[in-house]
């Protein structure tokens, strides 16, 4: 089958190879007015890899998990969670640390994680707030992040390489204001990148242009983790065409993607991916 990248909605993208799927944060439900997929799309999950304990992120990765029997990767915590409360047994879980960027292979990826750091949110400041502001649409999330999902779980960006070398990095939500150039920097060194997915939302655009110049891919696919979320709760986001922009106007040579619902991306026989590395 052809390699390809496809995109579900909130965060959920997919890796898909001979080998298999190896998901990101798979999510269906229905959720602040949107259902795009469901769960019979990722019924061929082979891997899961889970970025964070939101719950836009995670509710739906057990539900996943026990349907199709996937292997699920993330931070120990992500882990630990998801053996105690939602009683994913231990041959599906592969705890990775993002703090010591730890690698784990299986058959078809090897997959590496890094930390990231989120905008900032005060979950008890949010909860009052919401109280007293009888936002429920707020007070729901707040409170079903606090219960039913690893909230405090570090944020997980991951690296994976491909049999033929090709490497994909989902950067998440990392492109805002508090990473550093440094620690973006750091992750270019690191991490050789053809294809960055990158998370874009509210002002963020030239964050992810710092992104894109540390990590220097050949592909860029932006995606907007929040966009119904942040439609319920009153927060705009500058358009899409206005990341995409900025980063072909700073970088000419990349080529861009804005992901909707339904997006794919074929990756064999790109002629960016099959190019000879430069030395």
């Amino acid at each position: 089958m052809a390699t390809k990248i496809r995109y579900f909605g909130w965060s959920a993208l997919s890796i898909e190879t001979a080998a298999g799927a190896l998901f990101f944060d798979p999510f269906f439900r229905p959720y602040c007015g949107a259902e795009w997929f469901h769960l019979e799309d990722f019924e061929h999950a082979k891997y899961i890899c889970v970025t964070h304990g939101h719950e836009e992120h995670f509710l739906d990765v057990p539900v996943v998990a026990k349907a199709t029997g996937a292997t699920v990767i993330g931070a120990p915590s992500v882990c630990s969670f998801l053996k105690s409360r939602r009683g994913i047994p231990d041959t599906q879980l592969k705890a990775i640390d993002p703090k010591r960027f730890e690698t784990v292979n299986v058959p078809g990826f090897r997959i590496s994680a890094f930390l990231w750091k989120h905008r900032d949110i005060n979950l008890p400041k949010a909860l009052t707030r919401a109280l007293f502001q009888g936002n429920t649409t707020q007070l729901s999330w707040a409170w079903s992040s606090a219960t039913n999902a690893p909230f405090y779980s570090p944020y997980t960006g991951f690296h994976v390489e491909l049999p033929d070398g090709v490497t994909v990095l989902n950067y998440n939500e990392g492109f805002n204001s508090k990473m550093t150039d440094g620690e973006i920097a750091d992750l270019g060194r690191r991490y050789r990148t053809d294809i960055l997915l990158a998370g874009m939302q509210l002002n963020f655009m030239a964050d992810v242009v710092r992104g894109v110049a540390a990590l220097k891919p050949k592909i860029v696919v932006l995606y907007p983790p929040h966009e119904k979320f942040h439609a319920m709760m009153g927060a705009v986001s500058e358009p899409w065409s206005r990341f995409a922009d900025a980063v072909r106007s700073r970088f000419p040579g990349i080529e861009v993607h804005i992901a909707e619902p339904g997006f794919e991306l074929s990756l064999d026989g790109h002629a960016l991916l099959t190019s000879p590395k430069a030395a």
